[in-house]
């Protein structure tokens, strides 16, 4: 077949929709992780596998922005061995399928998309397997007796050859093809080529070693009438004069590819008997790779040999041997320094940590955790000289980052390679396996069938909600004896994000991604709820479950990604106009709801929220009925009664701060009716949320609730009512009481509040404006009208002091008010009759209670100040 790049085979898996493969295993000589978590990750998850990666520990690089699921939703494994461990292989296994894909290129963009590689491809089902899947289930099983590999990776191979060994024990039939594998494990991959004399052998590699001394040796073993030899002139490492020396003893051609790409495909090809073969695969043109078997310092290497057509070898001009004369050997020198870690492990004690070798210097180990910048470290732990691995009792997430430093002999400080912690139990759960029964409804869904919504209803009173705030730790022993925990030893971001997965498992991802605040993801094919982690330096979230069709490229995915051309609705659906019995069971609908809200957890808690929320904006109640306020109110109690996870705290403050907002709009602040009590009772019990607000959620809850709540879905309005309420300022409470009263008001200082107009009487104006801020523990209003009238009223629970001048003369007066008696009371009778009187007299004098109170305020005189 023609392969793009393997992700077109893990695309291509997914497909099928049945979800059966149970593993997709990677290895390679260098793995980009952030590249493979945006473009393949996604792919080989959908297709319901765990996922295992393993490269050459000297050669990782991870970038810890970008590897942001490795430990925690796949193993990031790493191995070492005498030579470079080099193999590219990308096995995808299951019951009833197995697709391995042995080649060239890296686990890079470069190796997936952009290079010239070589791929060759074996496909296994019930009906035939070849042969071969044999051999490769043998030499991963034996694998680990001669490469070190970091914890889980054996298991990992293990598991993977297994599956191999039950398909091909199952299969109808097992076909010997004429392919066999090669390696470097049982002998060279030199042993594995015939002894000529051949009638061709034209070869061509990426990297050739000095002296040309594998390529002479293949030349000798093969002894081919005809010698071909193809190289980049710009791109391929080879020594020039070697090659030369070589291709003229040999007549061979040698052959110029005109390429623009990098050539990184191998290929030793030869015709003997009329027939063709190739090998392809990892091995390069070097000693390490040809000569050299794995146990005695040797590449670990992996190639298939089989007949084709035709030959692979690339197009190009014939050039004469004296073309490479010039071309000097580079020979590439290891940058890095310092010591070389292979993994960590998290146990039930903190923290398992291998080493690459025995370590020639005692060190200390540093940690940055998942949920910190990457640039944050911290010390954790000691390091004697020739270990080569330590248990630390440090907690730590998986996907922290760890290090081990040391000091070099002129006193500089050394960095290992970075690793990440990886969960052991986390790693090796198959992702969503259920997702393909998991409900697809979207939340318009729900408005358009009440039937659906009904049954939407059941799914969420059967919830099993289960996140206690410190959850138990769950003991594992693995294969090496060690104890392995799946809870974290402290947050339990791992934790939530499984629980979620729970909870998607009943009401399905949009549903659950609607409640959370996260927009709608292509496909909805799983949960990638990674936005909820508290991870504030991401550059960038990247979808784990974000897979393509069989013909996209990593260009096409990263630009489906970048455009999220998820499908949402543009309105919310119209109830207004339903029949009066559909309309009656979605209220009936909304009250069940609100009742059972209680019984589930906090995100099924902010679900209910949010379509009662959309119910209302549909019109399920009549314009003049309002008792879905009193729905609303108890929902945010609810909420604000829940056990509430550290990573959904955004989401959660944001969402009760719109549903405040839209409750306040409904809410009078000045007279206290049904919606008022309901108002402040919500804002009681959630008022220690809305610290955690955040715009971008805010603006995701409040989308296409503007058509039925207008202003008060506004961000700024949504932000400025959660800052009320945070700051619980009865003054600025009174500020919106009075606009709501159509009164000009502002505030001086504090404690003091002016309201200026055209009254005839501004003593009851100034009572209203101290009855709006009557829960201050003091508080002064000034009314002053344009006929040069004025008063003064001060609240000081229970004395009310009223300063006033209509006329020559300014009037102090003294009340007290007792029982239920308020300045709103008051206000409201349009009267001071009703409130007991102190007597000072005379009453054009202050006394002295009514000067402390204005001392109190800071106001050196009754008079209110010019505005």
């Amino acid at each position: 077949m023609t392969l793009a790049s393997p992700l077109t085979l893990l695309l291509e898996e997914e497909q099928h929709g049945d979800r059966q493969a149970e593993d997709v295993l990677l290895l390679s000589y260098t793995i980009d992780l952030g590249f493979f978590e945006a473009f393949g990750l996604g792919a080989a998850q959908a297709c319901g596998a765990r996922v295992t990666t393993v490269g050459d520990a000297r050669m990782s690089q991870p970038d810890p922005r970008a590897a942001r699921r490795a430990g925690r939703t796949y193993l990031p494994g790493q191995a070492l061995c005498g030579g470079a461990f080099h193999p590219k292989l990308v096995l995808i296994a299951g019951p009833s399928r197995v697709t391995a894909a042995i080649g060239s290129g890296n686990a890079t963009l470069a190796g997936w998309q952009a290079n010239a590689e070589l791929w060759s491809v074996l496909y296994g089902d019930a009906t035939s397997c070849p042969k071969s899947l044999a051999d490769l289930a043998s030499w991963l099983r034996h694998l680990p007796e001669l490469v070190r590999l970091s914890h889980g990776v054996p298991d990992a191979l293990t598991r993977v050859a297994g599956h191999l060994d039950q398909l091909l024990g199952q299969a109808a039939e097992v076909i010997d093809d004429g392919v066999r594998l090669v390696s470097t494990s049982p002998a060279p991959i030199l042993d594995h080529l015939p002894v000529g004399p051949v009638e061709e052998l034209a070869v061509c590699a990426p990297f050739h070693d000095p002296g040309a001394v594998a390529l002479r040796e293949l030349v000798d073993r093969l002894q081919p009438q005809q010698l071909r030899i193809s190289y980049q002139p710009e791109l391929t490492q080879l020594d020039g004069p070697a090659v030369r020396a070589l291709a003229e003893q040999w007549d061979a051609e040698l052959r110029q590819d005109g390429e623009s790409r990098y050539r990184h495909g191998k290929l030793i090809e030869w015709t003997v008997g009329g027939a063709r073969y190739a090998l392809t695969g990892s091995p390069n043109l070097s000693g390490a790779a040809l000569l050299q078997p794995l146990a005695n310092g040797g590449n670990c290497e992996l190639g298939l040999i089989t007949r084709v057509p035709m030959s692979l070898l690339p197009e190009g001009g014939r050039v004469a041997p004296a073309a490479v004369a010039g071309k000097q050997f580079d020979v590439r020198r290891s940058a890095r320094v310092g010591a070389l870690m292979l993994g960590a492990t998290r146990t039930a004690n903190g923290l398992h940590i291998m080493f690459a070798r025995a370590l020639t210097a005692r060190g200390h180990v540093e940690l940055s955790a998942a949920a910190s910048p990457p640039e944050t470290w911290e010390r954790v732990g000691e390091v004697a000289a020739g270990a080569t691995e330590a248990n630390l009792t440090v907690s730590a997430d998986g996907g922290s980052r760890l290090r081990l430093v040391t000091t070099a002999e002129e006193g500089a400080l050394r960095y290992s390679n970075l690793v990440f912690v990886v969960d052991p139990v986390r790693v090796v759960q198959r992702p969503g396996i259920t997702a393909v029964h998991t409900p697809a409804t979207r939340p318009d869904d729900l408005f358009a069938d009440p039937r659906l919504a009904e049954k939407f209803f059941g799914d969420l009173v059967t919830l099993k909600s289960n996140l206690p705030p410190a959850p138990p730790q769950v003991v594992a022993a693995d294969r090496s004896g060690h104890d392995s925990v799946s809870s974290p030893l402290d947050d339990d971001l791992d934790g939530w994000e499984r629980y979620l997965d729970e909870c998607a498992g009943r009401i399905g991802h949009p549903l659950l991604r609607f409640a959370l605040g996260l927009p709608a993801l292509p496909g909805g094919t799983g949960a990638a709820f990674e936005a909820l982690l508290p991870v504030s330096w991401a550059d960038e979230m990247v979808s784990d479950q974000q897979a393509g069709l069989d013909d996209d490229s990593v260009e096409d995915i990263a630009a489906e990604q970048e455009a999220d051309t998820a499908e949402t609705p543009t309105v919310i659906p119209d109830l207004s106009t339903a029949e009066v019995g559909v309309r009656r069971r979605y209220r009936r609908w909304a009250e069940r709801m609100t009742a059972a809200a209680g019984q589930v957890g906090a995100p099924e808690r902010m679900l209910v929220t949010r379509l009662l929320l959309w119910t209302a904006a549909a019109g399920a109640w009549d314009r003049d009925d309002y008792s879905w306020v009193g729905l609303l109110s108890q929902s945010l109690q609810k909420i604000g009664g829940a056990e509430i996870p550290v990573p959904a705290e955004p989401q959660i403050g944001s969402l009760a701060a719109v549903a405040l907002s839209v409750l306040r709009s409904a809410a009078p602040r000045y007279v206290h009716t049904q919606e008022t009590t309901a108002f402040d009772n919500a804002a009681g019990a959630v008022a220690h949320l809305l610290v955690a607000a955040d715009r971008t959620y805010i603006e995701e809850y409040t989308q296409l609730l503007g058509n039925a709540f207008g202003s008060s879905v506004s961000i700024e309005t949504v932000e400025a009512i959660a800052a009320d309420v945070v700051q619980n300022d009865p003054v600025a409470d009174a500020l919106w009481a009075l606009a709501e009263l159509d009164r000009d008001a502002h505030r001086h200082g504090e404690r003091m509040l002016h309201v200026v107009g055209r009254f005839g009487n501004p003593m009851l104006i100034a009572l209203e404006a101290v009855g709006a801020a009557q829960d201050a523990e003091i508080i002064g209003a000034w009314a002053s009208s344009t006929s040069d009238k004025w008063a003064l009223c001060i609240w000081r629970r229970p004395d009310l002091f009223t300063i006033d001048r209509g006329g020559p003369r300014t009037l102090w007066r003294h009340y007290r008010l007792t029982g239920l008696l308020s300045p709103r009371a008051l206000a409201l009778q349009r009267s001071l009759e009703s409130a007991t009187a102190i007597p000072h007299v005379p009453h054009v004098e202050p006394f002295p209670e009514a000067l402390q109170a204005l001392a109190e305020l800071g106001v050196p005189s009754p008079e209110p100040p010019p505005d």
